[in-house]
């Protein structure tokens, strides 16, 4: 069977340990500029928490994960997964298997070029600042209130006048935590079939 390169999947077992991922996996993990400590090859094994950075989208993907194991359908989710070089818009849906196992599958919508994003490559000599990006939309907090798009961000906080790219902090802005917490809501009990 061919895997179409813009679908990704991983699967969990019952203690959230990654078990497998799609072939194409790697290869999407490059194209996001990936390097040092964090290889691909060496996601199977680990606990999926290892790499969701942030304490809100790791609460939301484990209660997601918890209500999918309970019964509760999964419903599509958006997000963006931006490499240094293009914008990349996906939806996400979990799913329960046999024997307690999870599988989340990924899926490119679609992608927009866009000049490198130095603050996205993993290879840029870091400072102590940090910036909070949201996990979800990749806009850039510029205020305590205020997030704007990741190009917009980069000048109003003067990002490139730095010899050193500051580390991201990963977080969730507020319309896309609204639509997190809609999400959990919306999916509380399991839906009966009429």
């Amino acid at each position: 069977m061919t895997m179409n390169e813009d679908i990704f999947i991983y699967q969990l077992d019952h203690s959230d340990t990654i078990i497998s991922i799609s072939a194409n996996w790697s290869a999407f993990a490059n194209q996001n500029a990936w390097s040092g400590s964090l290889r691909p090859e060496e996601v199977v094994g680990h606990k999926l928490w290892d790499f969701i950075q942030g304490i809100e989208m790791r609460h939301l993907y484990q209660e997601l994960i918890r209500r999918v194991r309970m019964g509760v359908p999964s419903r599509v989710i958006s997000f963006r997964c931006d490499s240094p070089g293009e914008r990349r818009f996906l939806e996400l849906f979990i799913e329960a298997l046999p024997e307690n196992l999870i599988e989340i599958t990924s899926r490119i919508l679609r992608k927009e070029s866009r000049s490198p994003m130095r603050l996205l490559g993993t290879d840029a000599p870091r400072s102590t600042g940090k910036v909070s990006i949201c996990s979800m939309c990749k806009k850039v907090k510029v205020a305590p209130e205020k997030w704007v798009e990741l190009e917009e961000g980069v000048v109003s906080l003067k990002i490139f006048d730095e010899d050193e790219m500051p580390q991201l902090s990963h977080g969730l802005c507020h319309p896309c935590y609204q639509e997190a917490m809609r999400e959990l809501d919306d999916t509380k009990t399991p839906q009966s079939c009429h």
